[in-house]
C-alpha cells in the first residue's frame, strides 16, 4: 500500500504543495472562528448535561431567569486592612460605591449592596472581626447559558473597566476615589473570576504557541544542522493547524462538541506529533542517501518503511483521543474527538508534503549537509584502513541486548518506589484552585472573604433546590410540605441554613406556576469533599421528604456550585475507566495488525501502564509531598493517561517496525534485529521524545493550576518513557521473548551468516 501511495506522492509533489496551501487560505476566509464556536459548543453541551446539577440550574433559568441573571452577574469589591478597618477605610468604601453609581453605563451596573450605603441590609457584607469590607454590584449582562460568546465579550470589557476604577494609578481611576493607603482592594466573585480565567487560557494558549516555534526551530537546527530540514516541518504542522481549525470550526459549527480547552492541546499536540513524523521520515530519507541510493529510490523507501509506521502511530493517536467520545463529561468529548480529527489532517499533510519537498530538493533538504559527501569519506576512511567511530547508540544496542535480565531488573526496581508513591494519592476538588493562580485579583479576594467570613462564604456555597409540579398553584397544604422539607434539608449536619419560600415572602412563583425554588448555605468549604458528600445527603433527604406527600412524583433537583463540582467529579472518574479501557485495547488491536504478533503488543502495552504508573507517582511527590498540594485536579490523571498512551506508542511503533524490518528481511534472529533497530532508531526516538517533551513544557509556565500538573506529568512522563521505557525496557523484553514475539507466525530461517555486534563497526558522521 505505502510503495504505491510513495510513487504517487512522488508523482504529485506540486500538486500536493499547492493544494494544501490553497486549501488553507480558502478555510481562513469561511471557516467560522474555532474559539467562539468552541465557546458556543461547551454552552450547547451544558444545556444538554445529563448531570442534576446542570439540569437544576438549566430549570431555574428557565422558571426563574431574573433570580438566574442576579445570582450569575454578581461580582464583589473587597476591602481589607489587617490592622482593622478605619474610618477612612470605610469613607472610601462608601464614595467608591457612589462613584461606581456614576457610571451605571460604562459598567452595566443595576444595583448595590454595602455596609456604608445600606448599613441594615448590608450588616452581614461587615466581617464581624472589623478587618473586611463587600460592596456587592450587580451587573446587568447577558448570561453565559444564552450567548456563551456575548457574555465573554462583555465580560472583557466591563471588569476591566471596574478594576481600572480600583485601580492604585491616578489616571487609570478615571476620576475614582484613590484607596486609603494599606488598604487591599480586590475585585472578586461570578465574571470576575471567570473572566480571569478566560483571560489566563487565552494567554497561555498565545504562549505556548510561540514557545513551541521557537523551541521546535532551535531542536531541529539542532538535529540536522540545516534551516532547510528544520523549516519545512514547521511550514508543514502550520498548514495542518490551519486547516484544523478551520474544519473543526465548520464542524463545530455544525454540532461536533469543541471544548476550548482543546485549542491549547490542539497546537501542542500537531506540533509535537507533526515534527515526530516529519523527523522519522527525514531520518528514513538520510539514511538511505547515506547508502548510496539515488534520491528517488531514497524517497521511495522512506515513504513505505517510514509511512507504515507513521500511520500505525497516528492510528494509535487517533484511537486514544477518539476514546474520550464515549466519555459522558463535556470536557473530555470536547477534547478527545476533535484532537483526533487534527491528527488525521495533520498524518495526511506531512505525509503529502514532507515528501514533496524530500522529491523536489533532493539531498538539497539537508543543506548545507550533504549526504553524498559525507558517504564519499566514509568510504575513503574504510579505505584507508581507519577505524570509524562506534555511536553511543551501537554501544546501548550492544548492551541491551547482550544482557537483557540485567536491563529488565535495574529499570523495574528503579520504578517499583514510583508506582508504590501512588498509594498517597488525592484528588484535589477546588475548581477554582485548579484555574486560578492565586496571585490573580479574583482569588484573593476570595482569599479574604473564606479568612474573615467563614470558609463556606459567599455564593459559592449557595445551593439551590428547584421542585417542578406537573400542575400549577401553591396551596396552604404545598407550602405546608416545602416547609417540611426545609426542616428536613435544615437539620442536616453539613447545612447552615434554609431558606423556605412562604406567604409573607411569596411562594418562589415561577411564571407558569409550576415550580418552586429553595435556597441553602453550606457550612463546610464547597470544594471540600464534606460539602459534596452534603449534597448527596441533600438530594436523598429531599427525595424522601416528597415521598407520600402531594408533591411526590414532582421533579426535584439540588444544584449549585458544590453540586457541579461534586457530579463532575463522579462524571470524570467514571469516564477515565471506560477512557482507559477503551485506548487500551484499541492500542492492542493496532499493535496486533501491524506487528501480526499477538504477544509483543501485550508487553508494549504493558510498559505504557508501568511508565503511566510511574510518572503519576512521582507527579503526586512533586506536588503533594513537595510543593504541599491538597491533591491533584481530576484532569491531570486522565489527560496524562491518554496523551502518555496516544505518544508514548509511538516510539515503542517507531523501534517495533524497524525490528521487524530487520527480522524479515534481514532473515537474523530476534536478538541480532532487536540490536540493529535500536543502534538505528536510538537517536530518533529521543530526539522524537525531546521535541514532543518540549511542546508540552508551556503548560508549566501557563500559572494555571491543572495545566502545571498536566504538563508536569505529560513531560515528565515523555521523557521517561523515551530515555528508559522505550529504548531499554522495551528492547530488553523483545531479546528476552526471542522469536516468540512474533506468535502465532512460525519463526522465519535465518540466514547462514549473521553479522553479530563485535564483527559490526557503524560509522557516524
Amino acid at each position: 500500500m505505502f510503495l504505491k501511495a510513495s510513487r504517487a506522492i512522488i508523482a504529485g509533489r506540486w500538486l500536493s504543495v499547492v493544494f494544501w496551501i490553497i486549501l488553507a487560505a480558502v478555510l481562513v476566509q469561511v471557516a467560522p472562528n474555532l474559539q467562539e464556536e468552541a465557546n458556543t459548543s461547551q454552552q450547547e453541551s451544558r444545556s444538554r448535561s445529563s448531570l442534576e446539577a446542570f439540569k437544576a440550574s438549566e430549570l431555574i433559568a428557565e422558571k426563574f431567569p431574573d433570580v438566574q441573571e442576579v445570582m450569575n452577574n454578581q461580582v464583589t469589591v473587597t476591602l481589607f486592612r489587617d490592622s482593622g478597618l478605619t474610618t477612612a477605610d470605610q469613607e472610601y468604601g462608601k464614595a467608591l460605591e457612589q462613584f461606581l453609581s456614576t457610571r451605571r453605563d460604562d459598567i452595566r451596573l443595576e444595583s448595590t449592596v454595602s455596609p456604608f450605603s445600606d448599613p441594615q441590609n448590608g450588616r452581614a457584607l461587615l466581617s464581624t472581626d472589623g478587618k473586611a469590607a463587600l460592596v456587592e454590584l450587580n451587573l446587568d449582562m447577558t448570561y453565559a447559558t444564552d450567548d456563551n460568546n456575548e457574555w465573554l465579550n462583555q465580560t472583557k470589557e466591563v471588569i476591566p473597566r471596574i478594576r481600572n476604577h480600583l485601580s492604585a494609578d491616578t489616571a487609570e481611576r478615571d476620576g475614582a476615589p484613590a484607596a486609603p493607603a494599606g488598604l487591599d482592594v480586590h475585585l472578586t466573585g461570578g465574571n470576575a473570576i471567570w473572566g480571569d480565567v478566560i483571560t489566563l487560557q487565552e494567554e497561555s494558549l498565545n504562549r505556548t504557541l510561540v514557545m513551541t516555534l521557537v523551541f521546535i526551530l532551535v531542536v531541529l537546527l539542532v538535529i540536522y544542522r540545516s534551516p532547510v530540514a528544520a523549516i519545512f516541518p514547521l511550514i508543514s504542522v502550520v498548514l495542518a493547524l490551519t486547516i484544523s481549525q478551520g474544519v473543526l470550526g465548520i464542524a463545530a459549527d455544525a454540532g461536533l462538541p469543541v471544548s476550548p480547552n482543546a485549542l491549547v492541546f490542539l497546537i501542542i499536540v500537531l506540533f509535537g506529533l507533526g515534527t515526530d513524523h516529519s523527523l522519522l521520515m527525514f531520518s528514513r530519507f538520510r539514511d538511505n542517501l547515506l547508502d548510496g541510493r539515488d534520491k528517488l529510490d531514497a524517497l521511495r523507501s522512506a515513504v513505505t518503511n517510514g509511512g507504515e509506521a507513521i500511520f500505525s502511530s497516528a492510528c494509535a493517536v487517533i484511537v486514544a483521543f477518539g476514546a474520550m467520545f464515549f466519555a459522558t463529561d463535556a470536557n473530555f468529548k470536547g477534547i478527545g474527538p476533535p484532537l483526533a480529527i487534527a491528527v488525521a489532517i495533520e498524518f495526511l499533510v506531512i505525509m503529502t508534503l514532507i515528501p514533496a519537498a524530500m522529491a523536489i530538493l533532493g539531498e538539497k533538504v539537508f543543506w548545507p549537509f550533504q549526504p553524498a559527501k559525507v558517504r564519499a569519506k566514509r568510504l575513503r576512511q574504510g579505505a584507508d584502513g581507519r577505524a570509524a567511530r562506534v555511536g553511543i547508540w551501537e554501544r546501548i544496542a550492544g548492551a541491551v541486548t547482550s544482557r537483557p535480565n540485567r536491563f529488565i531488573a535495574i529499570t523495574l526496581i528503579a520504578l517499583i518506589p514510583f508506582i508504590g508513591l501512588l498509594a498517597g494519592f488525592r484528588f484535589d476538588n477546588n475548581e477554582l484552585r485548579a484555574l486560578l493562580p492565586t496571585s490573580t485579583d479574583s482569588y484573593q479576594g476570595l482569599t479574604v472573604q473564606r479568612e474573615h467570613y467563614g470558609e463556606a462564604a459567599g455564593a459559592e456555597n449557595a445551593v439551590s433546590i428547584i421542585i417542578e409540579s406537573e400542575r400549577p398553584g401553591w396551596d396552604d397544604a404545598r407550602l405546608a410540605t416545602l416547609r417540611k422539607v426545609g426542616g428536613d434539608l435544615d437539620a442536616l449536619p453539613g447545612v447552615s441554613s434554609v431558606t423556605t419560600p412562604d406567604r409573607s415572602t411569596g411562594p418562589g412563583f415561577s411564571a407558569d406556576g409550576t415550580s418552586v425554588s429553595l435556597s441553602a448555605m453550606l457550612a463546610d468549604d464547597p470544594y471540600s469533599q464534606r460539602a459534596m458528600d452534603t449534597v448527596t445527603e441533600m438530594r436523598e433527604t429531599l427525595r424522601q421528604s416528597l415521598r407520600g406527600t402531594d408533591l411526590a412524583g414532582s421533579t426535584a433537583y439540588v444544584g449549585g456550585v458544590t453540586a457541579e463540582v461534586r457530579d463532575n467529579l463522579a462524571t470524570q472518574k467514571r469516564d477515565f475507566l471506560l477512557i482507559a479501557t477503551v485506548v487500551l485495547i484499541g492500542i492492542l488491536l493496532i499493535l496486533a495488525l501491524l506487528l501480526r504478533s499477538l504477544v509483543a503488543p501485550l508487553y508494549m502495552a504493558a510498559t505504557i501502564v508501568v511508565a503511566y504508573a510511574a510518572t503519576m507517582g512521582l507527579t503526586v511527590a512533586t506536588f503533594q509531598y513537595g510543593f504541599g498540594y491538597s491533591g491533584l485536579w481530576i484532569d491531570a490523571p486522565v489527560a496524562a493517561f491518554v496523551i502518555l498512551v496516544a505518544l508514548g506508542i509511538d516510539y515503542s511503533i517507531f523501534l517495533m517496525t524497524r525490528v521487524k524490518e530487520e527480522y524479515r528481511n534481514g532473515r537474523q534472529p530476534t536478538r541480532e534485529a532487536v540490536r540493529k533497530a535500536l543502534a538505528s532508531t536510538g537517536s530518533v526516538i529521543t530526539s522524537c521524545g525531546i521535541i514532543l517533551a518540549g511542546t508540552f513544557t508551556p503548560l508549566l509556565f501557563s500559572g494555571i493550576k491543572s495545566y502545571v500538573e498536566m504538563g508536569f506529568a505529560i513531560v515528565v512522563g515523555l521523557l521517561l518513557d523515551t530515555f528508559v521505557i522505550r529504548t531499554l525496557l522495551v528492547p530488553a523484553i523483545a531479546v528476552k521473548v526471542g522469536e516468540r514475539n512474533w506468535w502465532p507466525r512460525r519463526p522465519q530461517p535465518v540466514a547462514d551468516e549473521v553479522t553479530t555486534a563485535s564483527d559490526e563497526v557503524v560509522p557516524v558522521p
